[in-house]
């Protein structure tokens, strides 16, 4: 058997030191893709659900109110490092607001210490400098259904407001990753605001992350309403998530919340 100096063991073990934390983060990298729901109760007492969707250098944040409303939406880079004993995690380059395609940069960044298990991720948050929010400890869970191939139901339109003044037709087209579907209904006319419209429209092989866009169209003439002679045409795009909604004011006087869940 070889016996090593003292200098050759010290440099070995140096080189362990070394290497050691890069390759925990490597592992911790790894499991942290997906995504990761806490419930929480925010200072006005109101029930919330935090979500936290990892995909390698990037996430997205989202706060979704009781009733699934989206309240809090943010992107941006995610960094694992070693802090002494400890692994961090910083959030930077941070784009928030009230909803995906309105998002403004934010000039901040976020230091957590963390423990990561299998399917609970523990984060000591608001710790790294005086916030407007007291520092808390979340135990994020592990939705197991995130990096599944599901199918996007776009549940209902709520339109509180329309540019029509006499009984209007809709006409909704929505497309992930090339797959189209279109709810129209021949002669289902509306006459008012603050109408739901059921769809139950589906579209199969869909992943949580996916970005779904749709064209949304208004006629006073059905004939009309899935033609290009429309009078009102509304586009936008959503991210698909576990259940969210999201709401577009493509005109002055046109307002509506489109909401989904994936099944």
């Amino acid at each position: 058997m070889k016996i090593l100096t003292f200098r050759q063991a010290l440099g070995i073990l140096c080189a362990a030191a070394l290497f050691a934390p890069a390759t925990i983060l490597a592992d911790d990298a790894e499991m942290l893709n997906g995504k990761w729901s806490v419930k929480k109760v925010n200072a006005e007492g109101q029930n919330t659900t935090q979500t936290l969707q990892i995909n390698n250098d990037k996430f997205i944040f989202q706060i979704m109110s009781a009733d699934n409303d989206l309240v809090l939406y943010a992107t941006g880079v995610v960094k694992l490092e070693k802090l002494g004993p400890f692994s961090s995690v910083r959030f930077s380059d941070i784009r928030a607001g009230s909803s995906a395609s309105d998002l403004n940069d934010v000039d901040d960044e976020y230091t957590s210490i963390y423990r990561l298990d299998t399917d609970t991720w523990t984060l000591a948050s608001n710790f790294d400098k005086e916030r407007q929010n007291k520092p808390s400890v979340d135990v994020y869970q592990r939705i197991k259904t995130a990096a599944q191939i599901t199918t996007l139901v776009i549940d209902q339109i709520e339109m509180a407001d329309t540019p029509q003044s006499a009984t209007w037709f809709l006409c909704f087209e929505a497309n992930v990753g090339g797959t189209n579907s279109r709810h129209y209904l021949q002669n289902k006319g509306y006459e008012k605001n603050q109408v739901t419209i059921p769809l139950a429209l589906e579209l199969p092989k869909v992943r949580a992350g996916q970005k779904c866009s749709f064209k949304l169209q208004l006629d006073d003439i059905d004939e009309d309403v899935c033609t290009d002679e429309v009078d009102n045409r509304s586009t936008g795009e959503f991210t698909a998530t576990e259940k969210g909604s999201q709401t577009y004011r493509p005109e002055s006087n046109w307002k509506y919340t489109i909401r989904w869940h994936l099944k």
